[in-house]
């Protein structure tokens, strides 16, 4: 019997009479099939072995599981009173876990995709033919009845598998999907609750201040903080444990920004002439470096967490306050220190409560002690700053006067029965005033790292020019550093008040709800994206255009090294590109652009000729670059030094100290002399008249012996010439070059007192213009009175 005789369908039944006969390609085609199962069930066992990451998930389903418990308990209680922040502290514990239980929902899809996909491929291969043949005679070509036995052997246990797997699968799922839903009926319930919250934040929750109380004894606000301050330990620890990389990142900036401070520090010291006086202009950075890079990075650190809970904010927020108030130690007197240090057990107190997850009206007479204290302490604030003079940081008085209205308003809603909101409102007011202090010395501190490294890459100069430089960058900084401050304390202020999300939400809809003005649609949010983009290009070209001016300082003489006019390119460039980013991200379609700059282009024809032709001529200024900044230079009757090339029209500040506006059309159209486009040497020409009598030798010696002073220049030599033979004096021109055009009037009075001086012990006369008057006849004797002095 031949191997192709023996292979038989076991699928099929089968005679000896009539023998299913296969041909030889279809023998090796199976054997060939037999193979390429075997490698695809070998890849199918790897994928339903790979390790499914249960560690993780098994965390987290029963730290759900026990959110779920606890907060269904207590929002179910009716004995417990949550308050706003409790709920939105619950509201961010549960926003996180419900992140994690999607993530392992997805990973748990991936899953389950991959395990049919398996599924799939394995019931493709148990139905396939190959799985159905056998032979009669099993001495036929043992390997390959092997390779099938072991194939099928293979397929039963990667099939076990597979279900035990799929199973493990759906129960996972089935946990998670349970779970996802459970939170989303609590997110409802919260959401409830808040809103019924807010609605009755406004209304009357206990007596009177005068009336008989109606809330229990105090026994039970121990317990109250207690659990708070668990439960608020718990969740920023947990924040923090799943933000390890940033938590890193900031430690390593705070590392990185002390080290660099100190390193400025140190070159300022070791290299500037007048280092006393630059570092005495530093009220913190130079006293503690470490805590200032601190402070700095607290200040701007929370906003690179995704939304922290209230008690991670607290936390931050203590740790800022109690770096401020070393910060502070050296700089203010001792009544103002002894009033911050009862400010910041007030504050602390005030932190406490503000962590609360329940009503406590045990409280009501700690917190009237403390708004009336507040008062008080604000009111001293004020008299220190007018009476006393103190020095304090700057806008204490204004934060201290909203501090005591707050604290006022805080007393009245408290003692009208209006208990939530006149906590919210007085904790809020301390906790603002606390904040504010640390934001601003966070401006000081980066109006100094400013300074700083402007100071450290100037050349060495005068005094004066440093005190110029100083005053200068802390007018720029101070704007934009302001804004930031004052961003970040109204964010707290908000959550504080625990209206941030309702403002937020509240904003976001006005925003994106869509306006119509004739055919056109918009949406407030598109315009002001629109405005946004524009106002940071902006700021970004004249930061450029500033930074441009600072690094031009430092090369000095070297034109060569100087950005100058190519600033005006680059900050061209990045009011286009700003416009081009806010239309995009506006919304404004390319055809909308296309009507504006059609408009533009008929308003050219009509009358902005002269604009544009400022703005072109602008542009070829920047390439040519027949001017720099700092170039002295004379346009028409104007000269002068150039301070700015703008878009439009540059600067020349004369010598008088006025600054001119110049269009850039009128500096390529008029005459235009630049005494500094090669070097700043200058060539000074003196017209000097001396006597007829002189000795004209003696003369130009005494003449060429005072051309030997400092800063005129050798080469071209000096030369004494004489003149013309005038009326009254026999006239020499004396030619000279200086080294530098911005001393030549102080050579040049040298030069001219010391020829003076010269002439003077050389008895060399300088005439002055005089007439010789001959009288020939009188027209008449004139009659003449003689008078006597005594009449």
């Amino acid at each position: 019997m031949s191997p192709i005789d023996s292979l038989i369908d076991i699928g099929q039944e089968t005679t000896p009479q009539e023998p299913e006969r296969i041909d030889r390609l279809t023998l090796e085609d199976n054997i060939k099939r037999a193979q390429t199962f075997t490698l695809s069930l070998n890849r199918i066992n790897q994928q339903v072995n790979k390790y499914l990451d249960t560690a993780s998930i098994e965390k987290i389903i029963p730290n759900a599981e026990r959110y779920l418990g606890l907060v269904g308990l207590r929002l179910e209680s009716e004995d417990s009173k949550i308050n706003i922040r409790y709920l939105n502290a619950l509201e961010t514990w549960m926003n996180y876990l419900v992140t994690d239980l999607q993530e392992a929902d997805e990973i748990i899809s991936r899953r389950v995709d991959e395990l049919f996909s398996a599924r799939l491929r394995v019931d493709s291969i148990k139905q396939d033919e190959v799985m159905r043949l056998s032979f009669r005679d099993t001495t036929l070509l043992p390997e390959y009845q092997q390779t099938l036995s072991n194939l099928s052997n293979n397929l039963n246990k990667i099939d076990s598998t597979l279900n035990t797997q799929r199973l493990l699968v759906a129960s996972y799922r089935s946990r998670i999907s349970s779970l996802l839903i459970r939170f989303s009926e609590i997110e409802e319930r919260i959401y409830f609750q808040k809103r019924v919250l807010e609605r009755a934040l406004f209304e009357k929750e206990t007596n009177y201040l005068w009336e008989p109380r109606e809330f229990p004894s105090t026994d039970k606000l121990i317990y109250i903080f207690r659990d708070s301050l668990r439960f608020n330990w718990n969740i920023t620890l947990n924040y923090i444990n799943k933000h390890p990389l940033i938590s890193i990142f900031l430690l390593l900036t705070i590392v990185l920004l002390t080290y660099w401070t100190k390193q400025q520090l140190k070159k300022i010291q070791s290299e500037k002439d007048f280092s006393t006086l630059i570092l005495n202009r530093f009220k913190y950075v130079d006293r503690y470096p470490l805590l200032s890079a601190v402070l700095v990075v607290l200040a701007i650190g929370p906003f690179f967490f995704p939304n922290p809970p209230i008690s991670f904010f607290a936390f931050i927020l203590i740790l800022k306050v109690s770096i401020s108030g070393v910060l502070l130690r050296k700089r203010v007197g001792s009544d103002s220190m002894r009033i911050w240090w009862i400010l910041f057990g007030l504050f602390l107190i005030s932190v406490a409560s503000n962590l609360y997850w329940e009503v406590a009206y045990q409280e009501r007479w700690h917190l009237l002690v403390i708004n009336l204290l507040g008062i008080y302490l604000g009111w001293k604030l004020i008299y220190l700053e007018k009476e006393k003079e103190e020095a304090l940081p700057p806008y204490i008085p204004l934060v201290a006067k909203i501090y005591i209205a707050f604290c006022f308003v805080a007393i009245l809603a408290n003692a009208f029965g209006r208990f939530s909101l006149g906590k919210m409102i007085g904790i809020t007011a301390t906790l603002s005033l606390m904040h504010a202090v640390p934001l601003i010395i966070f401006i000081a501190i980066i109006k100094e790292l400013i300074y700083l490294r402007v100071e450290v890459g100037r050349s060495n100069e005068s005094g004066f020019t440093s005190v110029i430089d100083f005053y200068d960058i802390q007018k720029r900084v101070s704007r934009i550093a302001s804004y930031l401050a004052v961003f970040v304390w109204g964010y707290f202020f908000l959550e504080s008040l625990g209206i941030l999300e309702t403002i937020l939400h509240e904003i976001a809809q006005f925003l994106s709800k869509p306006r119509s003005i004739m055919n056109a649609t918009f949406t407030f949010g598109q315009i002001g994206v629109f405005i946004l983009i524009l106002y940071m290009a902006t700021f970004l070209a004249n930061a450029v255009a500033y930074i441009s001016s600072l690094k031009d300082q430092q090369t000095g003489n070297l034109r060569s090294k100087k950005l100058g006019s190519s600033v005006l390119l680059i900050r061209l460039a990045l009011l286009i590109t700003g416009f081009l980013i806010a239309a995009a991200a506006s919304g404004i379609s390319l055809d909308k652009i296309a009507i504006i700059l059609g408009a533009f282009s008929l308003g050219i024809s009509f009358g902005l000729q002269t604009i544009v032709n400022n703005l072109v001529s602008g542009v070829i200024l920047a390439f040519e670059k027949p001017i720099q900044i700092g170039d002295t230079v004379q346009v028409g009757n104007i000269e002068g030094i150039v301070r700015d090339i703008g878009i439009r029209a540059s600067k020349i500040k004369n010598w008088d100290g006025a600054e001119v506006i110049i269009p850039n059309g009128d500096l390529l159209a008029q005459s235009l002399t630049n005494w500094t486009l090669s070097d700043k040497q200058r060539r000074v020409e003196l017209l000097i008249g001396v006597s007829y009598n002189s000795d004209m030798d003696l003369v130009t010696q005494l003449i060429q012996k005072q051309l030997e002073v400092e800063g005129i220049l050798n080469s071209p030599p000096s030369r004494v010439l004489l003149q013309t033979f005038a009326d009254n004096s026999v006239n020499f021109r004396v030619l000279f070059w200086v080294e530098d055009i911005d001393v030549w009037v102080t050579i040049r009075d040298t030069v001219m007192r010391g020829i003076f001086k010269s002439f003077k012990e050389h008895g060399v006369e300088i005439p002055f213009p005089q007439r010789d008057l001959h009288v020939k006849s009188f027209p008449g004797l004139i009659q003449e009175k003689v008078f006597k002095a005594d009449d």
